[in-house]
């Protein structure tokens, strides 16, 4: 993978993002597209269909009860290994005045609490990966106790890797898309008996904003200092209508802390 990620927005996201020093990476359960979160969940309900004998029914119905009401922990931000992708900034980029800002991929790596991931849109492979998260359930006796602590504590290690497959994994037509995500698995504990939730190995406070109605939960993950001299940004690309003048936005970044940062101009051809 290139070590440049792209995250196309618009100028008012890009001011926010360069002078906030700031990803916001938000709950897979509010994607732009809705779909995207049931794309790998239809497939295993289809596995398990397929799977169910009258001798172990109720071990694969306790396990789809189980997957059906625990909700994903878990966080994205995405970006693009492409530079100058039309679909990016029509749908992302204000359709074509914004930007792509080029993150470099290697000052993620150092931090344990994100995982960099390219999307997979293989369905071959996505098969695969799920046939090997469910064969610690295959193997799993018929008449094992399904209100055991070792039964579900099989479930929840299946549906936690379930889980982070769905965050990263699409349907092949968006494939041109070519999609990284950064991918937060934060976790999250109903204290019930105190009244609160209890949140660990998490980026930062859970924060909320309100769009088109909806609350909308995300972590923040700043890149304020460069990590042993590896900058956090290396270019910016501006879209096919951008009206940035180069020296003005050069000036920008450099008062925010990024002065040696490439600015290159789309090649698009755009109307």
């Amino acid at each position: 993978m290139r070590n440049i990620i792209y995250h196309y927005c618009s100028v008012e996201a890009f001011n926010a993002i360069i002078q906030n020093k700031t990803i916001w990476l938000s709950s897979v359960y509010n994607l732009n597209d809705y779909k995207e979160i049931h794309w790998i969940k239809d497939k295993i309900f289809k596995k398990i269909q397929n799977s169910i004998t009258k001798d172990n029914f109720q071990k694969y119905k306790t396990f789809e009860e189980l997957y059906s009401k625990q909700l994903p922990n878990v966080y994205i931000a995405s970006f693009s290994q492409g530079s100058d992708l039309l679909s990016q900034w029509r749908a992302y980029a204000n359709d074509g005045y914004g930007v792509a800002i080029g993150f470099n991929s290697d000052y993620f790596k150092k931090n344990k609490m994100i995982k960099t991931s390219q999307v997979l849109y293989d369905e071959i492979c996505q098969e695969k990966q799920i046939d090997l998260m469910l064969k610690p359930l295959d193997n799993l006796d018929c008449d094992i106790d399904i209100n055991s602590i070792e039964f579900k504590n099989i479930c929840k290690e299946i549906i936690i890797d379930i889980n982070n497959l769905s965050a990263r994994s699409k349907n092949e037509l968006f494939k041109e898309e070519q999609e990284v995500r950064l991918i937060h698995n934060p976790k999250i504990i109903d204290d019930k008996k105190n009244k609160k939730f209890i949140f660990k190995d998490n980026l930062s406070k859970m924060k909320f904003r309100s769009v088109c109605g909806n609350l909308i939960p995300y972590f923040e993950l700043k890149f304020e200092e460069e990590i042993k001299d590896i900058p956090a940004i290396l270019e910016i690309v501006k879209g096919p209508k951008n009206k940035f003048i180069e020296q003005e936005v050069k000036i920008f970044l450099s008062l925010n802390g990024f002065y040696s940062v490439d600015i290159k101009s789309s090649k698009s051809s755009y109307r």
